[in-house]
């Protein structure tokens, strides 16, 4: 290794000390591959981030943040009041905010729709129905993983004003993640060799992510608890 890569690969493990410093942080080994890829000047550097990265502060500086937002389904009754009086209630609240949401507008032909790549020689029926999934979402303005794991509206199986550390985690694992399930769910026909490994490396670095949330769970409320709260009626 010749000085200049020493000193960066030293340079390097030194920041990488101070970015490893919370358990939730996720995506940090994309970023060792982005790190070797300048370091050893492939070039190939933007290939290389294959993913999100979310680098976190130490946890004693991330517990004094004022903590996350309560879901809409815990809202307490005194901040429903609080909603202006023109909104409605109940069904007709749910049609006022369908009305609101962004019509469906035809997405323009020659528009790119599958962008990643897609394996050479298949039958034009598969391409056009895969096609049909991404035109369907892009006219609504989602992608498709937003449409297949929402969000919003979703169940939760605790509160979030009361463990906003566990919400914290949840949110950032699944909006970190969602994309990776979604594509590995898919499972579109890939064209090389290195596209199906990259694609393997981001669900296997989703789901370590999974496993790191389902540890801080457990460590919040016991390996039991945390059963009976995911196993209990409507989870």
């Amino acid at each position: 290794m010749s000085d200049r890569n020493s000193k960066l690969l030293a340079r390097f493990q030194k920041d990488e000390d101070i970015i490893a410093v919370n358990a939730l942080s996720s995506g940090l080994d994309i970023l060792d591959d982005v790190a070797k890829a300048l370091i050893d000047d492939t070039g190939r550097a933007a290939q290389a981030l294959s993913g999100p990265v979310t680098i976190l502060p130490h946890p004693s500086m991330q517990s004094a943040s004022t903590g996350a937002t309560p879901h809409p389904s815990f809202t307490s009754p005194s901040k429903k009041r609080s909603v202006p009086a023109k909104q409605a209630k109940g069904s007709a609240a749910k049609k006022q905010k369908a009305a609101a949401s962004p019509k469906s507008s035809p997405v323009a032909p020659g528009t790119a729709l599958i962008t990643f790549p897609l394996a050479l020689g298949l039958p034009k029926e598969f391409v056009r129905d895969l096609e049909g999934i991404f035109r369907h979402v892009a006219a609504v303005n989602l992608k498709a993983w937003q449409r297949a794991y929402p969000w919003v509206n979703q169940h939760l199986f605790y509160d979030p004003v009361e463990d906003p550390d566990v919400y914290l985690g949840h949110w950032r694992f699944w909006h970190n993640c969602r994309a990776a399930f979604f594509e590995w769910a898919l499972h579109a026909p890939l064209r090389t060799d290195s596209d199906k490994v990259q694609r393997r490396k981001r669900k296997g670095h989703a789901v370590h992510q999974r496993l790191v949330f389902i540890s801080l769970c457990i460590e919040t409320w016991g390996y039991y608890n945390f059963l009976r709260r995911i196993e209990a009626p409507g989870n």
